[in-house]
């Protein structure tokens, strides 16, 4: 088992904030995926535990995924800048932007566009019990995400049959130019912001929440801000009473909260969402 140090971080509350659908919670546990590794893991005070299918899982692998060499009390108070965003942070401190795996990102936000995270998830299940590899712990079982060699060679019909509906196509084409290298997710983690998210919106199905998703998620593009109409919600607190467009609300977002304005946009969208469910 491994265990690591976990100051100013809220499990619960990262897992939860929609930026990640393959956690399931059993009972104290979360199990989940790092890379092909799944894991079960938990919080016990400012300590993770975590047990994995895979030894070479290690410490310095687990703080990576969980961002948890970052500096939170800077970060926080860099974009603590207005009340709403001050109790958003009062409420979900801990909340942080995991580091996850480019193309699983890629793909999993194409899937998730103009959906709800109940069916995104259901979807990604299914597509990683049709193509992904087989992998068990503990009496979890499940698949690993498949690699987009294998949905490259997939036809639309059967991408269509798991219910991805007009995502298939989406799917099957980009994946393709991750597979062919036209697309190097390693290659737009190393690029600027601007440069990662033109790439990605030439991708198909992929267009500006998109884009500033993975951008965030999968390349560690902290000055991205995904808008949909939670954070456009959210943004009504800045824009009272003016109509506003997305690139306004993004240009305006990344002004006002800097260059951790991604870290803003979690704590907002998880804060309303909450408040909406509560």
């Amino acid at each position: 088992m491994l265990e690591v140090a976990a100051p100013d971080f809220s499990l619960h509350a990262t897992l939860a904030s929609g930026q990640t659908f393959r956690w399931r919670q059993r009972e104290e546990w979360s199990y989940g995926f790092i890379g092909r590794n799944v894991v079960k893991i938990r919080q016990e005070g400012d300590r993770l535990l975590c047990h994995s299918s895979d030894s070479t899982l290690t410490p310095d692998r687990l703080r990576h995924y969980f961002a948890l060499d970052l500096d939170m009390k800077e970060i926080l108070s860099s974009i603590n800048v207005d009340m709403q965003i001050h109790h958003a942070i009062t409420r979900h401190r801990g909340l942080r932007v995991l580091r996850q795996e480019g193309w699983e990102t890629l793909a999993s936000f194409i899937c998730a566009s103009f959906n709800n995270i109940k069916r995104i998830e259901g979807m990604i299940e299914r597509l990683c019990q049709a193509f992904g590899e087989p992998v068990s712990m503990n009496g979890f079982r499940s698949f690993g995400f498949p690699r987009p060699e294998a949905l490259a060679q997939t036809s639309e019909r059967r991408l269509r049959s798991l219910g991805l509906g007009y995502r298939a196509p989406y799917l099957r084409n980009t994946a393709r130019l991750v597979a062919d290298g036209r697309v190097s997710m390693t290659h737009l983690q190393q690029v600027d912001y601007d440069t990662a998210k033109a790439a990605l919106m030439g991708c198909d199905g992929v267009g500006d929440k998109v884009a500033d998703c993975v951008a965030l998620f999968g390349c560690q593009k902290y000055e991205a801000f995904p808008i949909d109409v939670w954070m456009e919600r959210a943004m009504r607190y800045y824009f009272r009473h003016r109509r506003a467009t997305r690139k306004l609300l993004h240009d305006y977002a990344r002004r006002h909260f800097g260059p951790y304005a991604g870290y803003a946009q979690q704590y907002l969208y998880h804060y309303v969402r909450h408040l909406r469910l509560a």
